[in-house]
């Protein structure tokens, strides 16, 4: 009996207990608290040289491809409600973010001085363009973080991406911003960056680096993150950039600058560099936003190299041998005209088309000196569709049943030449096709200036001579790589946007309220009011429940 009576005291006390804590629905007593905030990793729009405007989500499924059941269509739009945020007993704020686009692939990421990467979990899936010509095993699929303030954006100035629909590695810094609730600032640990596995992830390290109120919300504090990622953006230009009097010595598919040009960018890098120990954000963000400034200057003055162009009003000029010849033409946009991210070849059939081809049109030399040239158009149409071309003297052209042209003779009269590749400018419409649509995020319809040219090794003069051999330039995965890289870069401090209107805001009395001691206290007071009410008062379990509602409901100002 003794036995049964103290079961029942210890169950009444379990189930009195069970009730105050009924009574603070919606309160966490737990030491972490987890909450569900909306989280978005990305290329801002202003910061994609590639594909100029357009913002990027990686944490947005969506892609072209419409792999893994998400919508054929970039991922241009942010995501809500996407990830965990634990707040610890010790203020320290962890967040478990999904990256999801299984085609703009994130292989590693670092160079946050206000983020501690935790871990970077990654697949065993293969990654892969269209055709297989290149491939990544594995992309990270999920980031655990641990934010060293609430600033709420965060970059990532270290960062390699690898985007199946081109095959090559990207190098754009990757801002994160995230919709905070409102909760107490982090413990500060430590301004380095550190990693826990060996998942490829870049981690960066830099004695000088904290954070500051206008980025990171702490005040008296700088973050250069922005300013090392201009400055890695220009020295990648700098290594891609040939210097030339007049381009003559660079090949075409190569670019140059003038010296002096070259001179202005590398200067105002070393004043940059300068600035990576200084105690003001101001005059940090006042100088990323010079090199920046510096940068786009040097890119409009960049030139596609001329060696090899042949000059019709040289006096070494000649005429060619009458015959029939296989030789390489092609014809181009820059695509500095286009905004894409590689030079599109229309005379290239396979995906990405960034190259030229070879012996793939006849030129046919008459017995008077007269030149044509049978070039196909074969560019795919999920790239784009060739609809009209001007600025070249067209003798045929065919086109297929939805009205692009296919194919196009072109008629070059009696052509002299001096050097073994001959250039011309044209024009073309196009339209844009699905495929490129949805990467670029641009219209449908375009005319683009673009380049025509003829690569007429080995064929024969009047005189009896072949023109020299001159090799078709192809941009290799590395090359293009790095072509990329050089075009990214600018101050990622004018985006500011807002991520959502803060759905999400807490408490800070529902996060701090009641801790592990407090508990501790509250059951023992409990458990004398217990025996008090069940002992001499006499109560009911029911009328001690009701009771004991409306007193903690008072406490904590519910009606």
């Amino acid at each position: 009996m003794h036995r049964n009576k103290k079961f029942k005291s210890i169950f009444a006390f379990v189930f009195v207990f069970s009730i105050i804590i009924s009574a603070f629905s919606g309160i966490s007593v737990n030491a972490n608290n987890t909450y569900t905030v909306t989280a978005n990793l990305y290329v801002p729009g202003e910061l994609n040289k590639q594909l100029p405007g357009v913002t990027a989500y990686m944490t947005n499924g969506n892609n072209p491809l419409g792999i893994g059941g998400y919508d054929s269509v970039a991922p241009t739009s942010p995501v809500y409600d996407n990830a965990k945020l634990t707040v610890k007993n010790d203020g320290t704020i962890i967040l478990n973010v999904p990256i999801l686009n299984p085609v703009f692939t994130l292989q590693s990421i670092g160079g946050c001085s206000n983020v501690s990467i935790l871990e970077a979990k990654r697949d065993n899936e293969v990654y892969a363009t269209t055709d297989g010509r290149a491939s990544r095993n594995g992309r990270i699929t999920n980031l655990e973080l641990e934010l060293s303030d609430k600033s709420g954006k965060y970059v990532f100035t270290d960062c390699v991406e690898f985007p199946t629909l081109l095959g090559i590695d990207w190098t754009v810094p990757l801002t994160l911003e995230v919709d905070l609730p409102d909760i107490p600032e982090p413990q500060q640990h430590s301004s380095t960056s550190s990693s826990s596995n060996d998942n490829n992830v870049s981690v960066y390290s830099e004695e000088t680096t904290s954070e500051h109120t206008s980025e990171t919300g702490n005040s008296g504090e700088v973050n250069y993150d922005s300013l090392n990622a201009a400055i890695q953006t220009v020295e990648s230009a700098i290594k891609a950039t040939t210097v030339s009097k007049d381009g003559s010595d660079v090949e075409p598919s190569k670019k140059w600058v003038t010296q002096k040009v070259m001179d202005e960018l590398k200067s105002s890098l070393k004043t940059a560099k300068t600035v990576l120990s200084s105690s003001s954000q101001d005059e940090v963000n006042k100088e990323t936003s010079t090199l920046t400034a510096v940068y786009a200057n040097f890119q409009k003055s960049e030139q596609s190299g001329k060696k090899g162009v042949s000059d019709s009003t040289s006096k070494n000029a000649k005429l060619l041998k009458e015959g029939k010849y296989t030789i390489s033409a092609n014809i181009w946009f820059n695509k500095e005209d286009t905004g894409l991210p590689l030079n599109p070849h229309i005379t290239n059939d396979t995906f990405p088309p960034m190259n030229p081809v070879a012996n793939n049109a006849e030129l046919t030399v008459a017995a008077d000196g007269s030149v044509t040239v049978v070039i196909p158009i074969v560019i795919q149409d999920k790239v784009m569709t060739v609809r009209k071309i001007d600025g070249l003297n067209l003798k045929d052209q065919k086109t297929n049943d939805s009205g692009a042209i296919s194919e196009i003779t072109v008629d070059l009269g009696k052509l002299e030449v001096s050097d073994t590749v001959v250039q011309m400018q044209c024009s073309a419409d196009i339209w844009m096709g699905d495929l490129a649509m949805s990467i670029s995020g641009l219209d449908k319809e375009h005319t683009w200036p673009a380049t025509f040219e003829l690569n007429l090794s080995d064929v024969m003069t009047v005189d009896g001579e072949k023109l020299p051999k001159v090799e078709l330039v192809m941009l290799s995965n590395d090359e293009a790589t790095a072509a990329m890289a050089s075009r990214t870069g600018g101050n990622n401090n004018d985006n500011e946007k807002a991520i959502s209107d803060g759905e999400h805001k807490i408490n800070v009395e529902a996060i701090i309220g009641i801790t592990a001691g407090s508990i501790i206290v509250i059951a023992l007071i409990l458990f004398g009011l217990y025996f008090y009410l069940i002992k001499i008062k006499k109560m009911t379990m029911f009328q001690i429940q009701c009771s004991v509602k409306r007193a903690f409901n008072k406490i904590i100002g519910r009606r």
